[in-house]
This record gives C-alpha cells, sequence and structure tokens, in this order.
C-alpha cells in the first residue's frame, strides 16, 4: 500500500496543478505536492488538517461555512467541481483559484487551478473603465484617484498606497489620496519639497526616475522621516514618477509596507500599471479643466469672460431677486490705454491687464465675480453688500491702481489709472434685468470719464410697481 501511495505521490508531483489529499475520517493533510508550496508557499510541515486550513486561509468566514465548509463536512461527497475561493498564502498574499474535489478510497484529494493573473486583468481593466468613466462625468480628481489606490490595495494586500501631485509653482508635493496612511503622515508630508534625497517620492520626482527603498530605517533617504515612518509603521517604500505623455512631471505613486521588503517581477508590474492609469487620469481630468477654463476665463488675466460673468451674474441676480438683498456692479476701464499700447508697445499693455487682474482679486472677496467683459473693460458683481460697502471696495481699486505700475520692456516705470462706474439696486428695486444693472454701470463710468477720468461715479437702478 505504501509504494502505492508513493508512485501516487510521484505522479501528483509531476503535475503543475497544486494537489493535497487529506484522509476523510480524520481530515489531516497527508500529502500535498510541489506545485502546491509553489502557489501557496506552505509544506507539508505547516498544515494540519484541512479545515484549520481552510479557515485561516480563507479571508471571508461566510464563504468558508457558506461554500468550503459543506465540502468538507460531507464525508460522503464524491466529487465537486468549479467551486472558486480566494486563498490566503504563507507571505499573506491571495490566490484567486478554482478547487476541484475527488474521492479515493479513504482520501478526498483537492485541486487548486489558479486564475490569479486573470482576475488580476480583468479587475484593471475594471479599474481602467471605472477611472474613464469618472473622468467623462467630471468626478473630482481625489475621487478618480483614491478609485486607483483602492484598487491597487485590493489587488495586493499586503501594500498601503499613496497618490501624490506635483505643485509646478511651489516645486512640491501635494498629498492626492492615500486614505489609508494615518492622517498624522498625511499632514507631514503633504507640501515636501522634491530633491534628489527627500524620501522616496521626494527623490521620484526629482528624478523622473523609480525610487526603492527597501528599509526605510537604514536608508539615507529618509532619515528626516524615519521617526514619522516609524510611528506609521511602514517600513518601505517603492515609488513611481506620473509623467504625462510629453514627459512632464504629474505626480508619484508610491507603495507602502509594514515589513522591509523589495519588489517581485509581479510588484513591478502593478507599479507601472498604477503609474499609467494615474498619468492617464491625471492629464485627462486637467486637459477637461485646461478646456473649461478657456471657455469660461479670460486667457490673459485669469478673471472670467464676458460669458461667463453673464451666466454666473444671471444666477446670483436671480438669488438676490428671491431673498430680496442688495446688489451692485462695479465697472472700470482703462484710462488712455491706447496710448499705454501706442507709447510702450501691446506687451506692456498686457501687463497693465495682469497687474489690475491681480489688484482686483486681493481687495474683492471670492465670492464676487470678477471679468475682464472687453478689451481693457472690467466688470465686478458683488451681492449681499449695502452701497456704502460697494462704494468703498470701489475707491480701494482706483487708490491701489493709482499707486501701482509696472515695467515697460525697456524698463521705464509704467503707471496708469482706472474710470470707475458704480451701479447699484437696492433690496425692493422691481424690474431690473442684470443688462439694465451693466447699462447704469456703464453711464455711472461715462460720467467719470466725462469729469476728468480716475474717480468713482455711482448711478441707482430704481424702478418700483406702479399702483395703477
Amino acid at each position: 500500500m505504501e509504494s502505492i501511495h508513493n508512485n501516487i505521490n510521484d505522479v501528483l508531483n509531476t503535475t503543475p496543478i497544486a494537489v493535497a489529499y487529506s484522509s476523510i475520517s480524520s481530515g489531516h493533510i497527508e500529502y500535498i505536492n510541489e506545485a502546491f508550496t509553489n502557489l501557496f508557499g506552505y509544506r507539508l510541515e505547516d498544515l494540519s488538517d484541512i479545515k484549520s486550513w481552510y479557515v485561516n486561509a480563507t479571508p471571508e468566514k461566510d464563504h468558508y461555512h457558506n461554500v468550503i465548509g459543506p465540502f468538507i463536512d460531507n464525508t460522503n461527497l464524491s466529487s465537486a467541481r468549479d467551486i472558486k475561493s480566494n486563498l490566503i498564502c504563507k507571505d499573506g498574499s491571495i490566490k484567486h483559484v478554482n478547487i476541484y474535489i475527488s474521492k479515493l478510497n479513504d482520501k478526498k484529494i483537492w485541486y487548486f487551478t489558479d486564475f490569479t493573473d486573470h482576475w488580476v486583468a480583468e479587475e484593471r481593466l475594471r479599474a481602467r473603465s471605472n477611472m474613464l468613466e469618472m473622468v467623462a462625468k467630471s468626478s473630482a480628481l481625489k475621487d478618480i484617484l483614491s478609485t486607483i489606490v483602492n484598487q491597487i490595495e485590493q489587488e495586493n494586500t499586503q501594500s498601503i498606497c499613496s497618490i501624490l501631485l506635483f505643485d509646478k509653482e511651489q516645486g512640491c508635493l501635494r498629498v492626492g489620496s492615500a486614505p489609508n496612511l494615518p492622517n498624522f503622515y498625511n499632514e507631514a508630508i503633504d507640501g515636501v519639497q522634491a530633491g534628489p534625497k527627500v524620501g522616496s517620492c521626494g527623490a521620484a520626482a526629482y528624478s523622473k526616475k523609480r525610487v526603492i527603498v527597501a528599509d526605510i530605517a537604514s536608508h539615507e533617504n529618509w532619515q528626516p522621516f524615519a521617526q514619522l515612518a516609524k510611528e506609521a509603521g511602514i517600513a518601505a517604500c517603492w515609488s513611481d514618477p506620473i509623467l504625462s505623455s510629453t514627459g512632464e512631471l504629474l505626480g508619484t505613486f508610491a507603495i507602502y509596507k509594514r515589513y522591509p521588503s523589495t519588489p517581485s517581477e509581479k510588484d513591478f508590474d502593478l507599479i507601472n500599471f498604477a503609474s499609467r492609469l494615474a498619468s492617464i487620469a491625471i492629464e485627462s481630468f486637467r486637459a477637461k479643466e485646461e478646456l473649461e477654463q478657456r471657455a469660461y476665463f479670460d486667457f490673459l488675466t485669469g478673471l472670467s469672460n464676458r460669458g461667463h460673468f453673464f451666466d454666473k451674474g444671471e444666477e446670483i441676480f436671480k438669488s438676490t431677486a428671491i431673498e430680496k438683498t442688495p446688489l451692485a456692479i462695479i465697472m472700470l476701464d482703462i484710462d488712455d490705454f491706447k496710448k499705454i499700447n501706442d507709447i510702450y508697445g501691446h506687451k506692456t499693455g498686457d501687463q497693465v491687464l495682469k497687474k489690475l487682474a491681480d489688484i482686483s482679486e486681493q481687495i474683492l472677496s471670492k465670492r464676487d465675480i470678477a471679468a475682464r467683459i472687453g478689451g481693457e473693460e472690467f466688470a465686478f458683481l458683488l451681492a449681499h453688500q449695502d452701497i456704502d460697502h460697494v462704494l468703498s471696495i470701489a475707491e480701494q481699486l482706483r487708490h491701489h491702481i493709482e499707486k501701482s505700475m509696472v515695467l515697460s520692456s525697456e524698463n521705464e516705470r509704467v503707471f496708469f489709472t482706472v474710470s470707475i462706474g458704480v451701479a447699484s439696486k437696492g433690496k425692493d428695486t422691481h424690474y431690473c434685468t442684470l443688462g439694465e444693472l451693466l447699462n447704469k454701470a456703464d453711464k455711472a463710468l461715462y460720467q467719470s470719464k466725462k469729469t476728468g477720468k480716475n474717480k468713482v461715479s455711482h448711478e441707482v437702478y430704481t424702478n418700483t410697481p406702479s399702483l395703477f
């Protein structure tokens, strides 16, 4: 009998399918072949009985009780096939397998067919599709990036992932998504500068190359952050630069590990996939953002354009009418702008327009609508503010602009002034449209020009309902 078992074992050792058999009466695992060890990482001495192994190896306990358990407890079962299950390997990774069962004398033979690669391919395809759908629906970038991070962490359950976004103006990295890293850690690294020896992500951003740190505690890049990493429970960090289709740095994708470790070939494949997916997401989002910027904002000053001013203005106009709250428009025109262009050139004229926009953004609140509505004409819509406050803001604009200057291409100091018209409607005003209020502001502006320039004039829109 022993020789027969040895012969069977020899045969099973040659098959590429993972196989184990257990005693029907005791459940004791009596044999596993080499393919089983290669798949799950266990040796025979690591295992006791089949039930204990399945209980420990099944991530979802309901799945064990509802799917696996009945086949173990049923001693009369002769065969079963296509039982899909996720099983935890010795190293903590998860394999997706089909389980087949057959009965031979007093043994149950268990066959495991690995379809993890197929599952991974399907999940990655689904993740990419979900991500593109979110981009198409204009979802928030943070939500899109979180979807990518969650997908990678689901595929590699031993990993904690993060996506940092590169802030080009500040030369630093901002947290895009890192839902499973501690808040204190994310707060500490938010704004970290790119540099050749700044952790893993800072170095990857600086070099635009992958940076693998297998042991944070002993790596020079991590010396300033070693205690922070220890408190966060991370011991290794592999970071990949996220690059656009033209090679521009968009951010970094990082995989953290709780123990010192180096990536396998499959890990490299996962990092490549995540970086590409993040690149598509960020680049698509920014392209869409840029199109919206062009559609709604003035390309030179960054303020709203004429169309966006009227769109947003109509919304605010209706809400103030319903709420019976005041509304005002400040209209502004640069004095003798043609002369500035003629004397100093159009580049200097553009600098004047930008300077004016900068000053207006400093003085106005974020809830106000600021727009460039013509060549050198600007309009500002202020809601829920009384007229005295609006006139004070208009005077601040006039004063700050009068005191400002730009440098010409030949380094000459160029000063300029503006004429301002203000039109307001009270909370009890009836039958007033946005266009009518803008016309009133334009008349007030004309009055400022006519009476000497560099001043503020005010018109009140009055239109009360007739009693007859």
